[in-house]
């Protein structure tokens, strides 16, 4: 089972969008556990994490995350897909970024 982790500044509006994941992975067959956390939770979720989102409004914060945190890979999520609630798109950036990272 893949743990996909959403970020962003409170957990509130990622945690729409990590509903949408669930359900595009339920769609395809995938064993995948997607939740929304705050910013101040990263510290505790990043160490059972398979890929960390992060909100676009964080994207500035990318390149700390991934100096503190180098046991798993960072993606900010797509603005476009973000607005529109993309979880196949969203889901599939993540599934990339997981594969890239396990190089």
């Amino acid at each position: 089972m893949l743990n996909i982790v959403l970020v962003c500044q409170f957990g509130a509006s990622t945690g729409m969008l990590a509903e949408n994941i669930k359900k595009a992975a339920q769609s395809q067959g995938l064993d995948v556990m997607v939740n929304a956390y705050g910013v101040a939770e990263i510290a505790t979720v990043s160490k059972n994490a398979d890929v960390i989102l992060i909100g676009p409004q964080m994207r500035f914060q990318q390149q700390e995350f991934e100096q503190k945190y180098k046991q798993v890979p960072f993606l900010a999520i797509d603005a476009l897909d973000y607005g529109m609630m993309n979880g196949e798109k969203v889901l599939a950036s993540a599934m990339k970024k997981i594969a890239e990272f396990k190089k």
